[in-house]
């Protein structure tokens, strides 16, 4: 009888310890250190140390915001103390806005993140993705874009079109050029299917954001790596994807600069659109109250006529 108890209480020891062992590894079967900073150096699903990580991130699109309504939204300030310093927000497509977009963009750099950008495209051809470039741009404009401009190409529809492999190529090209000559900083989004099978990625000199969740995280270009979409951050219910970034933004993109959009130039610092009078490389020029550069017109400021030339140069000026 004795035996018999001793060995019901030796399974039942065994059950617990087996049991304890199975709570302590997440559903995901990621370890439990999985993307958080342990002794200087990010830790992979694996648990191992991850090389190269210069800053942490995450992805906020409308499903986060609308799946943290009930708790009064996304508490940007936890999110930032949870070792999170970069923020890329969804735009949505062309002509079809995420509607939390600004305040996402707002209340993230008010609580000190970078923030870069993600688009969707549905081009068929270049036309349209100059044009879906062009749009980014003139919502980005009143915004501190301190990290990339992303082009999301992992679109069934382009498929669905049959766009060819150089064609859709040709497409992110087109869209990161543009992107490129108005003074920002683009990068492709993709995942390592489209990337090998879709793209010609010999053809494209842009940054990549390489969506591969797990471990594997080295590809030519790639700057970020979005390593998991399970991932848990402070401030936010519910999974939360998640960014690494080897890539140091900061000095790659300058906060100072003029940026080109719609043919009108604006002039950042410290990544905000300027207004009034400043003086760039020791050139004075005028910026009118929506931050473009006055040009090819004479107009009277503070009492005094000034004529600006084709670049916002002044080449007159008289009382």
């Amino acid at each position: 009888m004795k035996k018999n108890i001793r060995l019901r209480i030796a399974a039942y020891l065994i059950a617990c310890l087996m049991a304890s062992e199975a709570f302590a590894t997440p559903l995901n079967g990621y370890s439990a250190e999985a993307w958080k900073l342990e002794n200087g150096q990010y830790i992979d699903a694996s648990g191992n140390p991850i090389t190269g990580v210069l800053a942490k991130g995450i992805t906020v699109t409308k499903y986060q915001n609308r799946q943290n309504e009930a708790n009064g939204g996304i508490d940007w300030k936890k999110v930032a103390e949870d070792g999170v310093s970069f923020a890329m927000v969804r735009i949505g497509y062309l002509n079809d806005m995420d509607p939390y977009f600004s305040e996402n963009m707002k209340h993230a750099s008010e609580n000190g993140l970078k923030t870069g950008v993600f688009f969707y495209t549905q081009a068929l051809d270049t036309q349209t993705a100059v044009e879906e470039a062009r749009y980014v741009l003139r919502q980005v404009k009143d915004y501190r874009i301190s990290y990339p401009i992303a082009y999301d190409v992992e679109s069934q529809y382009l498929l669905d079109n049959k766009l060819s492999k150089q064609q859709i190529t040709d497409n992110i090209n087109a869209f990161c050029k543009t992107i490129a000559d108005a003074g920002y900083r683009p990068i492709v989004y993709a995942n390592n299917k489209w990337l090998s099978l879709h793209i010609d990625m010999s053809q494209v000199p842009y940054d990549v954001w390489y969506a591969r969740y797990g471990t594997v995280n080295d590809y030519q270009n790639r700057t970020i790596w979005q390593c998991t979409d399970k991932g848990r951050v402070a401030g936010i219910d519910g999974d939360v994807t998640i960014e690494l970034s080897f890539a140091d933004y900061g000095s790659m993109i300058p906060s100072d600069g003029f940026k080109t959009i719609d043919g009108e130039r604006y002039y950042m610092k410290n990544y905000e659109r300027q207004t009034g009078w400043i003086q760039p490389d020791g050139v004075w020029y005028y910026l009118d109250s929506n931050g473009m550069v006055v040009h090819d017109k004479t107009m009277v400021i503070d009492n005094v006529s000034y004529t600006f030339g084709s670049q916002g140069e002044i080449t007159n000026q008289s009382k």
